[in-house]
């Protein structure tokens, strides 16, 4: 054997050792996100599993074995077949709708207009708020008695007396249904944008040269382009909507009669309220089963869209596109003489611009500043009949009383249960921003340094199969998890304890920061890190001295999200606390209805507020990164 055989098979063993380090490496650094997973997810919902397979005899607090009949009981019933026809339905309405809007308002943001940057961070104001806080807020609107809706078809002069509308069983249905809308349709503009932005321009510009008009264009090549990020936005939010608890239990609590009682609704309802611990677990698992059946397709399916978009890119000419009117293997449809100037139609279109603009943005923010001037208008003006949407003054005196209280005497002599409520405000604003915080930082560290190691061992089939585990423990319901972390809980003494809530938190948001961060290191190029390596720096200390720095705007991102989700958390919260030591701005607000009095209306309106301007602050100055440095590199995953 030569010299030079010899030195490339000494080569060859040292890359190779040098491969299998590296794979060790980055597998150890998902182990702790893993670990934690298992623990907070994966131990939880086993104990879900095993006490669907149960039923808890009240008196001894004992299980007792009763196998699949939870399910044969359950799954014939005709509450819970009318309960998953409900879901169903609620479902399509809000995905469609919440779809069709979403892409709306994503290309008119993806436009260029004056105050685009600033309608870009006023349309994410309906998902920073919690969806607690949205139930009060259109909770109120279409009150029978003295709502907004009345108040305003009283000051038109159409009504003589006041619409019970949430009284109706179709509409309060339809009415719940257009507010997880208006909640959760800025999540998919959120990311339709990301989609839009992320599109080469050779696309639209080699149709244009051609002749294709808008509409062709939007359906031959916009359409098969955001087809990947689709098919992710119709799974996240079918699982939303099938998921839905907070609105519902803030608007309706399932009623009027059962017209609102979805799946998830009806699990809680036997788990807690009937305190059928082994039936609602069942439910609750079945609920499970349906999301992780969804989760899976979604993957499958982004998975083959994401490779047909980079045969859409690689077949896409730099310039034109020739007479043929073919864009690769998309075929437009041939050139039609505009009846119109090519100046008219400039101008109509930038009035149409505007005009969408300004009606985006009263959609957007009209609601959270009609808040405002709830939160700032006396219990007097509030509870007027017939009730008017103009106040006769406005006072701080809500604000008064929420946040200091022992200076409100005016109120203080008929201080009841409801404003007893409202002195534990500021206490409960100190427990949201003490367990933000924590669950931020935790999933922050966790997850960038896991994100990194899928991203950069992408072809290792164990990586990429703990990765679908990881995605998939995403797709399961809260809800599902409540109880069986009720019960154990319970048995640790970690119940009514901030420390409880971070753990609860960990298992819904951990597996959403890796998933972001993988993405955006798969947008990172690796030539720094390949340079570092070669001068002798360690991977830890690439990790550290290279790769943060750079991955500093995604690390944001992801910490943005983290805080969001965790600060407007309800359901974790209500069950597992129970005082002031633990309890989040989210359930003291929710506990203002438990005793409603005419004069804690104003302070609960204040509450709300006070609720929504840490995240509504954050969006509004941190879009850009939400925008361009988490969800741009998301869709290169």
């Amino acid at each position: 054997m030569t010299i030079s055989a010899t030195a490339e098979l000494g080569a060859t063993a040292r890359r190779r050792r040098f491969g299998r380090r590296d794979a060790l490496f980055l597998f150890l650094l998902t182990v702790p996100t893993l670990v934690v997973v298992l623990l907070v997810f994966g131990v939880p919902l086993g104990y879900a599993l095993n006490l669907s397979l149960h039923r808890v005899n009240m008196l001894t607090q004992k299980q007792v074995w009763f196998g699949f009949q939870n399910y044969t009981d359950i799954v014939p019933s005709a509450e819970f077949l009318w309960a998953l026809a409900r879901t169903a339905y609620f479902a399509v309405v809000t995905v469609l709708g919440g779809l069709v809007l979403g892409l709306a308002m994503a290309l008119l943001l993806n436009m260029s207009f004056l105050g685009r940057g600033i309608l870009r961070s006023v349309v994410l104001i309906p998902w920073a708020m919690a969806p607690v806080t949205v139930g009060i807020l259109w909770g109120w609107v279409f009150d029978g008695g003295y709502g907004s809706l009345n108040a305003l078809l009283f000051d038109l002069g159409l009504i003589d007396t006041p619409v019970a509308l949430m009284g109706d069983t179709t509409w309060a249905f339809h009415i719940l249904a257009f507010v997880h809308v208006w909640n959760q349709a800025p999540l998919t503009t959120l990311l339709l944008l990301a989609g839009l932005q992320s599109m080469p321009d050779n696309l639209h510009r080699a149709a244009r040269i051609d002749g294709a008009g808008a509409v062709a264009r939007f359906f031959r090549i916009t359409l098969p382009w955001l087809k990947p990020m689709l098919l992710m936005v119709m799974i996240l939010t079918t699982i939303n909507s099938i998921m839905a608890f907070d609105v519902i239990w803030t608007m309706t609590k399932g009623g009027p009669g059962s017209a609102t009682t979805t799946v998830a609704w009806l699990g809680y309802a036997e788990g807690f309220q009937v305190k059928r611990f082994g039936e609602g677990a069942a439910i609750l698992f079945l609920l499970s089963f349906a999301c992780l059946v969804l989760g899976y397709v979604y993957l499958r399916l982004f998975a083959a869209g994401d490779k047909r978009r980079a045969a859409l890119v690689a077949a896409a000419p730099v310039t034109g596109v020739g007479r043929a009117g073919r864009l690769g293997t998309l075929t437009l449809p041939a050139p039609r003489m505009p009846k119109l100037s090519a100046a008219t139609r400039r101008r109509l279109g930038r009035v149409g611009t505007y005009i969408a603009a300004v009606a985006v943005f009263v959609w957007s923010a009209g609601p959270f500043i009609m808040l405002i001037i709830m939160s700032l208008s006396p219990a007097s003006d509030l509870v007027r009949s017939p009730p008017t949407l103009v106040p006769d003054s406005l006072t701080l005196q809500n604000y008064e009383f929420v946040l200091f209280p022992t200076a409100s005497s005016d109120v203080g002599a008929t201080v009841g249960q409801s404003s007893v409520q409202a002195t534990r405000v500021p206490r409960s604003i100190m427990n949201s921003v003490i367990v933000a915080a924590a669950v931020t930082v935790i999933n922050v560290i966790l997850g960038t340094i896991a994100g990194y190691a899928y991203s950069r061992s992408r072809h290792s089939r164990l990586m990429n199969g703990t990765l679908w585990v990881l995605m998939m423990t995403r797709m399961a319901p809260s809800l599902a998890l409540i109880l069986p972390f009720f019960i154990l809980f319970r048995t640790f003494d970690l119940i009514d304890t901030r420390e409880g809530l971070i753990i609860a938190y960990c298992s819904l948001i951990l597996p959403l920061s890796t998933w972001m961060m993988k993405g955006y290191f798969d947008g990172l190029p690796q030539n720094l890190e390949r340079a570092a390596r070669v001068d002798g720096c360690s991977r830890l200390a690439t990790l550290w001295k290279i790769v943060r720095p750079i991955a500093m705007p995604g690390i944001i991102a992801a910490a943005i999200f983290c805080f969001l989700v965790s600060w407007n958390e309800f359901v974790f919260a209500l069950i597992l606390t129970s005082t002031t030591a633990s309890q989040t701005i989210p359930v003291i607000i929710s506990g203002f209805l438990a005793q409603l009095r005419f004069y804690d209306f104003g302070p609960m309106f204040a509450a709300s507020v006070l609720a929504v301007i840490p995240p509504v602050f954050i969006v509004l100055v941190f879009q850009r990164y939400l925008v361009r440095g988490m969800l741009a590199g998301s869709i290169k995953g």
